[in-house]
């Protein structure tokens, strides 16, 4: 058994012993769906007037359930080692960051100090092929970039001529297998954030043409085509857990790394979609969730009735308002604003578990077809806490 094998196994079964914690869906309920498995921990939420998400209300948690404490191994993963080590000078060229923000102009130069070197590039989702861009300004080596938005792709061909870099672009859709051809000629294909299905398929074709080397930092599990998880792996493919797009989504959901604007109109807009959730069970005399679509986040400063009158627009529910009026659903908005808060704290504690889950995953789906992986993160959390690479070569 492989290293990443043992690893997996371990962590699986903790996932699974524990799935009543993590395995729900917060908006459908209006009681604690694991209350009576954990009764202890039920009764710490209840006496809990606001969670704070603090080492003081986590000990208690560990307190009561002292193997919920392994979740905090997973939480800060190793860096891994730049191979070869190359090191990116912060005098690099003004030009050559010209339009990318601070923050992914940061992330893009991690992304590339742990990238091997390599005689030529495949980016992969290229956008306008920032990436790309310093790859081929570090290396003088050609990058072929791929984009499926024509007009970025347009972009950043003119951005390449003017900066005489070897970057050539192919406005192509990936997940056609447009971009098949491309892999099968690079020697090492990168792909910074690729979602879901973008970089799945980027594997899946890697593995198919027997591309030598593979850089990837996964993004967005849950944006994904199928309705429950595919795992890659032969082992993975033996778990019992069944993943759905709701549990993918909690393995990237970080906790308050917003604005505090931002935070703001979030925790509004959940006060307001779970007053009005309340509302429409009581009024409908049915007792489930009604999901609503998104919305302007203008109309929130209309209050919560505007609000609901807009949902029940577009649930075709506006002749029960007159019958069923709105005035006590925002205090119950805001009751379960709250209890879904002391959920998701310990929903939370899973979160770096099941991403780890899903990298070893990936990492054992290429191990078994003749890759030496290595896994590991490539910056720090506070710069992007999608920090995960996969490196692989033949």
């Amino acid at each position: 058994m492989t290293s990443f094998q043992c690893r997996f196994q371990s962590l699986n079964t903790w996932l699974k012993a524990h799935t009543q914690l993590w395995q729900f869906d917060t908006f459908a309920r209006l009681d604690n769906p694991w209350a009576q498995a954990y009764p202890e921990l039920a009764a710490l939420l209840e006496r809990e007037n606001r969670v704070i998400e603090s080492e003081a209300f986590y000990e208690q948690v560990f307190q009561i359930c002292p193997d919920l404490k392994i979740a905090l191994s997973f939480s800060k993963p190793d860096l891994l080692d730049a191979s070869p080590k190359r090191t990116l000078t912060n005098e690099l060229p003004s030009y050559v960051s010209a339009g990318i923000k601070g923050r992914k102009w940061s992330q893009i130069q991690a992304f590339v100090a742990h990238t091997p070197k390599a005689s030529n590039y495949l980016e992969w989702c290229a956008g306008k092929g920032h990436l790309g861009k310093l790859l081929a300004f570090q290396n003088g080596k050609p990058v072929h970039s791929l984009e499926w938005q024509k007009a970025l792709c347009e972009a950043g061909e003119q951005e390449a001529k003017s900066l005489k870099l070897p970057q050539t672009f192919t406005h192509a859709d990936v997940l056609k297998g447009e971009g098949r051809s491309k892999l099968a000629s690079a020697h090492c294909a990168v792909a910074l954030h690729a979602c879901g299905d973008l970089h799945r398929e980027l594997i899946e074709q890697a593995v198919v043409v027997n591309t030598a080397m593979l850089c990837i930092s996964p993004c967005c599990y849950h944006l994904t085509k199928d309705s429950h998880y595919r795992p890659f792996s032969k082992t993975a493919q033996q778990s019992s857990l069944n993943l759905r797009q709701a549990d993918l989504k909690l393995a990237v959901k970080e906790v308050a790394t917003a604005g505090a604007r931002e935070q703001r109109l979030k925790q509004l807009e959940l006060t307001y979609r779970l007053g009005f959730d309340a509302w429409q069970r009581y009024a409908r005399q049915q007792d489930d969730y009604l999901p609503v679509p998104s919305i302007q986040k203008a109309l929130l400063n209309q209050g919560f009735d505007a609000f609901c009158h807009w949902a029940a627009e577009q649930k075709g529910l506006t002749d029960l308002i007159a019958k069923n009026p709105l005035e006590s659903f925002e205090q119950q908005g805001e009751q379960r604003y709250q209890q879904v808060q002391k959920l998701e704290a310990i929903s939370q504690l899973f979160r770096p578990a099941l991403e780890y889950w899903l990298v070893l995953d990936r990492a054992m789906y290429l191990e078994e077809n003749g890759y030496q992986v290595e896994i590991g993160t490539f910056c720090e959390k506070a710069l992007t806490p999608r920090n995960w690479m996969i490196r692989a070569g033949r």
